[in-house]
């Protein structure tokens, strides 16, 4: 029987997934707290959480490890070049969060430009608003920038367009049609994203490229009174700079499901600012879309034990010389 190193909870049974073909071992069902990495020396296989080392010191440890599967689209905490050198697939789900990141994305932005928080606090408190307390603006007609227009920004922009809004997307990685599908202008590049966004909302993976890829200049560059979200990751953001942005007006708010880093310090400026819509990184965390997460994991995992291709496939150098 093959033997299941897991370090994160689903929330959902994954021993009926696995038919009987797989013992589940690792932190989430032995913990160690001297070590978290216990019993990876006896793992076939790793289903990762995001904060797993997925890196060559943790690979030299585990002489039998043939794939990390990682929940979620991110994988930033996986070095594939590493991977591959040791013969190890790696995988991701990516399909399984798009629809609740996508929902999170338009309620932080609807949130965060209808002032819902600071209305929140005010009435809280007992008091009524004057007539003019509270004014925000219609969507319709406004623009939203996207940065990164692949499943979430895509899913994003169709109910962007639904309620009216102009798209407008940069992304130099998707094709022509996919623009032209979606009905979304494509930007050349980010600044006239920047430049033309009411709103600007980030959906693209952290990688060397991407982070602090909107610092001070970009900020500077996005209309006064523009709104920033971000359900991607929170290093793609200068977070500093964001702080700045806020703090002098630049900006009239943002929603942020990720930070920098995670969990925030609870001295961050942003924990503070009531123009701040923020939640813990919760956005891929339906009841559907933890049981996509499952479904998909198990299968890319034993398709690889099986001495079978899995369909997302994140280092497919490593394929013709896997561990096996």
């Amino acid at each position: 029987m093959f033997k299941i190193w897991i370090d994160y909870d689903l929330n959902t049974d994954l021993y009926p997934m696995l038919n009987n073909e797989a013992e589940l071992i690792g932190p989430l069902v032995h913990p160690d707290p001297q070590d978290p990495l216990s019993e990876l020396e006896d793992a076939d296989a790793v289903i990762a959480g995001p904060l797993f080392p997925g890196v060559a010191a943790t690979f030299e440890r585990a002489k039998k490890l043939k794939i990390v599967a990682r929940f979620g689209i991110g994988y930033d905490s996986i070095n594939l070049e590493d991977a591959t050198k040791y013969g190890i697939c790696a995988t991701n789900t990516p399909d399984a969060p798009t629809e609740p990141t996508a929902e999170m994305t338009i309620t932080l932005m609807l949130a965060a430009v209808k002032r819902i928080k600071m209305a929140d606090i005010f009435f809280t408190d007992g008091s009524w608003p004057d007539s003019l307390q509270f004014m925000s603006m219609d969507l319709e007609g406004k623009t939203l920038g996207i940065v990164g227009l692949g499943r979430v920004g895509g899913r994003v922009s169709e109910i962007a367009r639904a309620l009216r809004m102009q798209v407008i997307a940069y992304d130099p990685y998707i094709e022509e049609e996919r623009f032209t599908k979606l009905q979304v202008q494509r930007s050349p590049d980010l600044q006239a994203v920047l430049g033309t966004a009411d709103i600007l909302t980030l959906h693209s993976p952290l990688n060397d490229e991407t982070r602090g890829l909107i610092g001070a200049a970009e900020l500077t560059q996005l209309k006064k009174g523009a709104f920033l979200i971000n359900a991607a990751r929170g290093p793609v953001v200068v977070q500093s700079a964001l702080i700045d942005a806020l703090e002098s007006g630049h900006l009239a708010g943002a929603g942020l499901d990720v930070w920098d880093p995670e969990p925030p310090k609870a001295d961050n400026p942003l924990l503070k600012m009531e123009n701040v819509v923020k939640t813990p990184h919760i956005a891929a965390r339906t009841v559907e879309g933890r049981e996509r997460c499952a479904a998909g994991v198990v299968n890319c995992t034993l398709t690889v034990l099986k001495g079978e291709r899995p369909a997302n496939l994140l280092n497919p150098d490593v394929w013709d010389h896997r561990r096996t």
